[in-house]
């Protein structure tokens, strides 16, 4: 009001939630209406000049209530209509000068507590993000005292609100990048972020213990989201399952190898003895880098390793195994169903100087049970990673072969001696090619184009059976794929004479494939004495020797990454 001009007796200070942000002061009476729309509300004065609001044609809410009947206007009241959202008052009330209205927060109803900001249009969005029910928050523009209820308030901020891109995501399972947990596919830009702030500690699907992930709508200047507290964000997790990703996942081809074999055939020995001889070859035969590609996800792998290597004893160096639902698997969600995955172990491969050159090589070391035929791959999907695989590693015991035993009768290998073993290796070679085919859609015929290591494990009780010695597969800084093939004749000659339908098995599965001899300890493992894994079979750290397990990954790495290893 101009100075000198006479105060109205009654006055009614108002904003428009959806206007400029204003507060205008005017003189009863007030007509609310949305644009277009007929009068919601009429704000009157009675004699005694005291304010009330009365409804009119059109359905209006008044606080979150139905106005039915006139109510006197003692404090600062919500009004919200087709198209309308206000703040009304007395002159004497504190309504703000002025408030943004293209800037909303988003409260907790119940404690008052801002849990994030953002445009009007994105509010249900982020209420969706944070798994709240819109019925529990309250809303309002920026500067405001009091709010709308969000549930209420949706219909005029977002009113035909369109699909999260998360959901979309899930629905479409199509992108360039598959995520190395749940093997889906999605784009860079649907990647979610994970929030850092505390306060924002508890997934809508992950549970409570795990971080919000979220899909980004606001940046700082380097490009990093920043969570609805305002902090940035570093990680990113899939839209899918949900996991977080690798760190520099979006920036690096990642080739997935699937290590597969019987109950109790060594996968988890194998594995670990394979990264540590990796970690310490690749630097000198190759001139490069292998490396930890995710820290905290690798650390079940880490452990068995420096279980394996820093072992004083056999009972130290004992690994347990790989149980079906145990500490090497997680449940997690995939198409809209919680399943039992296992978790990824990843390691980058690079060229230390060289830009872009650079790998990253994903393992699992699936439980045999995953394989065994009667395993429904929908209800347990955690061998589906074979379909979408660079390479197969198949890991066969020839210590629980008949065939292979009778070979070996004699020996001083005590797994020779065991009992109460269950050979099902053709079964689950054979169960392997089903499952590739079917998810695949290739007919009976046709055979997979991935590329297959077939590991005949245990070489230090059986080497004596070849006809001439292994060559060495790497020479002169290079991979050997003369070396790799005449190697690969010399077990494939074994395994035929003892397993014929075994080799024919395989063979059927795979175009190309090599067949390898490997040793993950270098000598005959003991039988621990006494304690309270008596009986059981270890080897003894003191006598580590492995021998040839890092050529059938050097070979599928050739296969996965041409020129990487620059063989000849």
């Amino acid at each position: 009001m101009s100075p000198g001009i006479a105060q109205p007796k009654a006055a009614i200070r108002w904003v428009s939630c959806l206007g400029d942000g204003r507060a205008v002061q005017v003189a009863p009476p007030l007509l609310l209406r949305g644009p277009g729309q007929p009068v919601a509300v009429r704000v009157t004065a009675g004699p005694d000049g005291a304010l009330r609001l009365e409804p009119a044609e059109a359905p209006a809410l008044v606080n979150g209530v139905r106005l039915a009947a006139p109510l006197p206007l003692r404090e600062v009241c919500t009004v919200q209509a087709e198209g309308l959202l206000a703040l009304v008052g007395g002159a004497a009330d504190d309504i703000p000068e002025r408030v943004d209205p293209a800037r909303w927060n988003l409260f907790d109803s119940g404690t008052g507590e801002l849990l994030a900001q953002g445009s009007p249009a994105e509010l249900p969005a982020r209420a969706a993000e944070l798994g709240r029910p819109p019925h529990t928050l309250a809303c309002a523009p920026d500067g405001a005292g009091v709010g709308f209820s969000l549930s209420q308030a949706m219909a005029v901020l977002a009113p035909a609100p369109a699909p999260s891109r998360t959901h979309a995501v899930a629905e479409l399972n199509t992108g360039r990048h598959l995520c190395p947990v749940c093997w889906t596919r999605f784009e860079a830009g649907d990647a979610l972020s994970i929030a850092v702030h505390e306060t924002l500690r508890g997934d809508p699907v992950l549970g409570a213990d795990a971080r919000l992930r979220f899909q980004p709508t606001r940046f700082n200047d380097q490009g990093l989201a920043l969570d609805p507290m305002g902090l940035a964000c570093t990680d990113l997790a899939c839209p899918h399952c949900r996991r977080q990703l690798p760190p520099g996942f979006l920036e690096m081809p990642h080739r997935i190898l699937s290590l597969i074999g019987a109950p109790s055939a060594g996968k988890s020995y194998y594995l670990a003895v394979a990264t540590q001889v990796l970690q310490e070859r690749l630097p000198g035969d190759f001139g490069l880098a292998f490396r930890d590609g995710d820290p905290s996800g690798n650390v079940l792998l880490g452990q068995m390793r420096s279980k394996l290597f820093s072992a004083r004893s056999p009972e130290e160096a004992l690994l347990g195994k790989t149980a079906l639902e145990g500490a090497t698997y997680e449940r997690l969600p995939r198409l809209g169903r919680m399943v039992s995955l296992p978790r990824p172990f990843i390691y980058t491969v690079s060229r230390p100087g060289e830009d872009r050159s650079e790998c990253a090589l994903i393992f699992y070391d699936n439980a045999g049970e995953h394989f065994e035929p009667g395993v429904d791959i929908h209800d347990s999907p955690g061998a589906l990673h074979v379909a979408t695989s660079s390479g197969l590693l198949f890991l066969f015991d020839p210590t629980a072969n008949a065939r292979f035993k009778q070979r070996l009768a004699g020996g001083a290998d005590p797994q020779l001696s065991l009992g109460g073993r269950i050979d099902q290796q053709d079964a689950i070679l054979a169960e392997l090619e089903s499952r590739m085919k079917r998810v695949l859609g290739l007919p009976a015929a046709e055979r997979v184009r991935t590329p297959l290591a077939f590991i005949v494990g245990k070489s230090d009780a059986w080497s004596h059976l070849l006809a001439e010695p292994l060559e060495p597969e790497v020479s002169g800084g290079r991979l050997d794929a003369g070396a790799v093939d005449r190697n690969s004749a010399r077990v494939r000659r074994v395994l035929a004479e003892t397993c014929p339908g075994l080799v024919a098995t395989a063979e059927a599965l795979a175009a190309d494939i090599r067949y390898f001899a490997v040793t993950s300890f270098g000598h005959t493992p003991v039988v621990i004495p006494s304690g309270p894994n008596q009986g059981r079979i270890a080897p003894d750290p003191t006598r580590l020797a492995p021998a040839h397990v890092e050529a059938p990954i050097l070979w599928l790495l050739d296969r996965a990454c041409p020129g990487m290893l620059g063989a000849r």
